[in-house]
């Protein structure tokens, strides 16, 4: 996102003007919030009407009172009279216009048109009382149309929004960016009208789901503070809250459908897709190959393959082909619906590589012959797969398949205790390198066999890091003592990947992650010896929270003398990283000029949570 979209709406009139550079949701909502909460209603009304709209490129200024006001905002606020002639030579010397300056009635004028990269939307709605937020992710509509024909995405009263906390605004921030993968879409559905019992929302905020007239609307609540959220297109069937009111409301057709094509955690996004293509879907719930109607079911494939009777023929020609084989296509509707669906999420087909979907398909079949994919082991498998044949182009095919068939067999053959099936994600990870960096075919390998020479060669590998080319980042706590044990920080991509050797767990891929300041990684001593592994992760609020604790091999920790040291181990990080940036803020805040606003540098720190 290069911007967002930020204005007023008075006596009918919309003031909209952009502002440039990376700007999240979050950090535009904290400066709202903080100008929100600087000013009263009537100066806020008072510069809604005196705000005028005006282009950088035009010049000079058009009359005295205009000038006037420049010098006088310039000696107010930076001791300076006005120097320039032009917009663009104040707009480029005060890049913090772009921020919120009552007082200062002159802002960059948005050119709509050009809007089209602008996720979100902010507009102060003077008409209505409300703080107005819209996302538009792809430019499914114009932004001209923001809060006339496009109704908002979120809604909150402008009382409300002034009395938000930081811990309000995270939370809430949380909840808008995971539904505005919707895409502006507000599906219709075929649901019964229903309210929720209240449930735990993000943060401190309740929340209830709303089912009226077809849509569904999220309310927030946190005593008398209230929200609305209308496009939860991103909500699931499984929901541990309000999944069993959303599969009681919907249609028993609709519902079955949408659930043996996209399974059980279906959004409602899909099943409103699924709702729409009713009539054409003349299937059984419990057939086999259902997930291939997603296929017809979406436009953006490219498949343009018309959903009716005759659709699996449809499909299984154009798979044909594209270089499918008769063995392909029958392994293929021999999975059943769980994995099916797995294999058509991993590598959605699409007209622009079906060639390559149809090549994917017939290496595993040459491999498995007859035996099915165990969804268990589905995802390391395949990526093991993919990684093999990805990170080796340039060499020769047969061995890059050979070898890729050779370990997909292995996987899916291999007996493993509960603690082996519990690791076998990074277990698998770690072997496909291995198997990528082996220059012949492989032969007569089992998948322990796999996994000792891929350890050897590992730790081989380990030996020779070069420390000034490693992945390096700063340790707040680089020992902490608590009780019998000592926290090592992990603290580099070296340090961490012999952890995860060590400990045969997945830690060594974390370095991105804790490069990137939204994980901190600590090895739990005792005696010298490794006990455990923690992960902690940094919440919206700026708190740290563990999120993950493991032993060797992933197993799970019991005992409550480690589960202690790793609290405390929490909580003293939590609070030392706490400190330090209160510190921070004040330095900073020292060095800013007093002004109706926060500079972006005093925005809440973002948080960019690693999946994995």
């Amino acid at each position: 996102m290069s911007g967002a979209l930020v204005g007023f709406r008075i006596d009918g009139e919309k003031k909209l003007h952009r502002l440039h550079g990376e700007r999240s949701c979050e950090s535009v909502l904290t400066e709202l919030l903080a100008y929100l909460h600087r000013v009263s209603d009537a100066r806020l009304d008072t510069y809604a009407r005196t705000l005028k709209l005006v282009g950088p490129e035009h010049g000079p200024f058009p009359g005295e009172t205009d000038q006037t006001v420049i010098q006088a905002f310039f000696e107010d606020h930076f001791g300076e009279t006005c120097p320039f002639h032009t917009w663009a030579e104040t707009f480029d010397a005060l890049p913090e216009l772009e921020g919120w300056h009552a007082g200062f009635p002159f802002m960059p004028a948005a050119a709509i048109k050009s809007c089209g990269d602008v996720s979100w939307g902010f507009l102060i709605d003077l008409d209505t009382g409300t703080l107005q937020i819209f996302v538009n992710r792809h430019a499914r509509f114009q932004w001209s149309d923001m809060a006339d024909t496009q109704p908002a995405y979120c809604t909150l009263p402008l009382a409300h929004a002034r009395q938000l906390t930081s811990h309000d605004l995270s939370a809430l921030h949380g909840l808008l960016h995971q539904h505005s993968y919707s895409d502006g879409i507000d599906p219709v559905l075929p649901l019964q009208d229903a309210v929720s019992a209240p449930f735990p929302g993000p943060g401190p905020w309740q929340s209830r789901l709303k089912l009226a007239h077809g849509r569904a609307r999220l309310l927030l609540e946190r005593g008398p503070l209230r929200a609305k959220l209308r496009q939860v297109g991103e909500l699931r069937l499984d929901d541990a809250h309000c999944g069993a009111l959303l599969r009681e409301a919907l249609a028993p057709p609709v519902l079955a459908m949408a659930q043996a094509i996209y399974g059980p955690d279906a959004n409602l996004g899909q099943v409103a897709h699924v709702a729409a293509h009713l009539p054409a879907l003349p299937y059984a719930p419990d057939d086999g190959g259902l997930p291939l109607l997603d296929l017809g079911l979406s436009t953006a494939s490219g498949l343009k393959l018309a959903l009716g009777f005759g659709f699996f023929d449809t499909v299984r020609s154009r798979f044909l082909a594209a270089g499918m084989s008769t063995q392909g296509w029958r392994f293929l509707i021999k999975q059943d619906n769980a994995v099916l669906r797995f294999v058509l999420q991993f590598f959605p087909p699409s007209a622009r590589i079906l060639g390559s979907f149809t090549h994917f398909i017939n290496l595993l079949a040459s491999a498995l012959q007859s035996e099915p994919l165990r969804i268990e082991r589905c995802q390391p498998a395949l990526r093991g797969v993919e990684r093999i044949l990805d990170r080796t182009r340039g060499r020769p095919g047969p061995l890059r398949e050979d070898n890729a068939r050779i370990f997909l067999r292995a996987i899916m053959r291999a007996r493993l205790s509960m603690e082996e099936e519990a690791n076998l994600a990074h277990e698998a990870q770690d072997v496909s390198d291995f198997v990528y960096a082996h220059t012949a075919v492989l032969k007569g390998v089992t998948w322990r066999s796999l996994c000792r020479r891929s350890d050897e060669w590992h730790r081989a590998l380990l030996i020779t890091v070069d420390p000034d080319k490693d992945v390096r980042w700063p340790a707040l706590l680089p020992v902490y003592a608590t009780g019998p044990f000592l926290a090592v920080e992990l603290d580099s991509g070296f340090l961490l990947a012999e952890e995860g050797l060590e400990q045969r767990h997945c830690i060594g891929t974390y370095a991105n992650a804790c490069a990137s300041g939204a994980t901190r990684v600590f090895s739990l001593r005792h005696n010298g010896r490794r006990a455990a592994t923690i992960e902690l992760q940094r919440g919206h609020d700026g708190s740290w929270h563990m999120v993950q604790i493991r032993g060797k091999a992933n197993t799970a920790i019991h005992d409550p003398a480690l589960l202690d040291a790793a609290g405390q181990l929490t909580r003293a990080y939590s609070e030392a990283a706490q400190a330090r940036e209160r510190v921070e803020f004040a330095r900073v805040r020292e060095r800013q000029p007093s002004s109706g606003s926060l500079s972006p540098s005093l925005l809440v720190p973002q948080q960019e949570y690693w999946t994995g």
